[in-house]
């Protein structure tokens, strides 16, 4: 004789498992979708929001990019091994990507990057131009700016068709450096923004001289977090004027995708 009793306790023993199985596998999915999220965020692709005027007027405050990490990917110099830092088996695993062979590239000049130099604790990304490469000297010179590449014999001044007739020949040293000439040391690289009379980039140390040594101009290698990939533009919803208060649709600043100036060519140094 059958047991209706046992029969439901059965079923809601199974309905229980059932739920529990959904669960599992819901939280699997939801730890895999976590990962690859996470790995295209650190290794391939960053969304960040432009803050500021500095690369104007080819950036402009408020846009939206695409940051492309993966071309400049070097594992063993941005994971490099310190006993004194790494401890454990953070430890173990520093040990062992400090050892991958994977080198995809490095900056190039004229690209525009996402760069941490550590120069404000309120602010830990920034966006700036390559202008100097490792080994290179740079100098200054009448609001123009001269390369000398490894192995050349002379400064040649650079074409920046990419800066605003505001800013054009307008690329001055701060009446703070004596200096108008600086080599660049091999690791190193020499950043500025395009907006070249509203900003402070490795002319002025970033942020100040004051109290550091001539290296705080150059921003180290490890410290470039990718290259701009893509302009999604901005457009504005909430404030004055905006989607929701006008019921009107139009482009603060218009997406241009991958036809953004986010590098240069400089074929007087023969690149």
């Amino acid at each position: 004789m059958h047991d209706h009793n046992e029969s439901f306790e059965t079923e809601q023993l199974d309905s229980g498992n059932q739920t529990m199985r959904e669960f599992i596998s819901f939280f699997r999915d939801l730890i895999i979708i976590l990962i690859i999220v996470l790995f295209i965020r650190w290794f391939l692709v960053t969304p960040f929001r432009i803050n500021g005027s500095s690369m104007e007027s080819n950036y402009h405050d408020k846009e939206y990019i695409l940051v492309d990490k993966f071309s400049y990917t070097n594992l063993a110099e941005e994971y490099g091994y310190d006993a004194q830092f790494w401890t454990g088996i953070t430890s173990w695993i520093a040990k062992g990507i400090s050892k991958l062979p994977v080198h995809v590239g490095d900056p190039v000049r004229g690209d525009v990057v996402v760069i941490t130099p550590h120069a404000d604790e309120t602010k830990e990304y920034y966006i700036k131009r390559i202008i100097g490469m490792p080994g290179d000297a740079i100098r200054f010179e009448s609001g123009s700016v001269y390369i000398k590449k490894t192995g050349a014999e002379n400064f040649v001044k650079i074409n920046e068709p990419y800066l605003s007739p505001a800013n054009a020949g307008h690329t001055f040293l701060p009446e703070t450096i004596e200096a108008n000439q600086f080599t660049i040391p091999e690791g190193y690289y020499w950043i500025m923004w395009d907006n070249r009379n509203n900003s402070a980039d490795a002319r002025s140390c970033f942020r100040t001289c004051d109290g550091k040594t001539i290296d705080a101009h150059f921003l180290a290698r490890k410290d470039v977090v990718g290259k701009v990939l893509i302009d999604f533009g901005y457009f504005n919803i909430f404030g004055d004027g905006g989607l929701l208060s006008t019921g009107n649709f139009s482009w603060t600043h218009a997406p241009r995708f991958l036809d953004s100036p986010r590098s240069a060519d400089y074929p007087e140094l023969g690149e």
